[in-house]
């Protein structure tokens, strides 16, 4: 783990934490969806949860945010405190408006809001006040149905803040959107994460990682690589195609392997760039 995170203040801690499903057939083996998983969420940190379909990332995000899991085994410890006691973070999914009730964002983060018992006086401001956190101020009354995909997530965001949420998890939720709506909702949680508020992003796509990132990578339900970014895409040397990324199947971003081809030809760009900024800033660093 980024020992940028040692002195924070732990939030969740997970120490050997299994999940092993009930046997649903008969001489059906029980297979566990993850294993021996020990994890530490840190109050203000950005996690990118990643990993392949069935590794099992969404289910650590579950356990980690509270949902009652069948088949738990291991020491789970949260110092955190919602506004809805005894309840679980709320996670935002790639369809959010199947989760959505009211007929407006003003009003569903409202149901949100009464079906978490806050109190009634404070109602109409805090989801006024969560949207607007969101970008979503100027749509307060607009019908859902007329929002975009784009929209329709920041609006289940606004949810998550309304309710005090110490921890967003999210997860792959700009899968199913356009590229602009995706780096919408990307900036947005960013601007939250610098805010103060604690975030585990869930996606496949590591052209969403940003320098400074915590990446957290399962595979077959464990916990494969916990670091900074930057070690991700680090070879043993030149050609060897032997990064972390690379051994779990991953496809860099394009800038990382870019940053690849230079070093073949002799040219290390340090720190390892990842983007198109940290590249071009690289660049500019290296001819000086």
């Amino acid at each position: 783990m980024g020992e940028s995170f040692l002195d924070e203040i732990s939030q969740i801690e997970m120490k050997q934490v299994t999940v092993t499903p009930p046997v649903m057939l008969e001489g059906q083996k029980r297979l566990p969806l993850i294993k021996n998983v020990s994890l530490t969420i840190y109050k203000g940190e950005w996690i990118t949860l990643v990993g392949r379909n069935g590794s099992g990332k969404s289910t650590l995000a579950k356990v980690a945010a509270g949902f009652r899991t069948a088949g738990v085994a291991g020491q789970i410890t949260r110092s955190i405190k919602t506004s809805a006691e005894g309840k679980p973070i709320p996670i935002v999914m790639q369809q959010p408006e199947t989760a959505m009730v009211g007929a407006t964002p003003w009003e569903d983060v409202i149901l949100m809001l009464e079906q978490n018992e806050l109190a009634a006086a404070d109602i109409p401001s805090e989801a006024a006040l969560a949207l607007r956190k969101v970008g979503m101020g100027d749509r307060l009354h607009q019908p859902i149905e007329t929002l975009s995909g784009g929209q329709k997530q920041l609006v289940a965001i606004a949810g998550c803040l309304a309710v005090q949420s110490p921890l967003l998890v999210l997860d792959e939720v700009t899968a199913m959107l356009d590229p602009e709506a995706a780096c919408a909702v990307l900036e947005q949680v960013r601007r939250l994460q610098k805010s103060g508020v604690t975030v585990m992003w869930i996606t496949q796509k590591l052209e969403e990682l940003r320098e400074g990132d915590r990446i957290v990578a399962m595979n077959e339900g464990l916990i494969a690589y916990d670091g900074q970014a930057g070690e991700w895409f680090a070879r043993s040397q030149s050609g060897a195609k032997d990064s972390i990324c690379e051994q779990l199947g991953f496809i860099a971003p394009y800038a990382a392997q870019v940053a690849w081809e230079l070093e073949e030809q002799g040219v290390k760009l340090r720190p390892f760039p990842f983007t198109a900024h940290m590249l071009a800033e690289a660049v500019k660093r290296y001819e000086r």
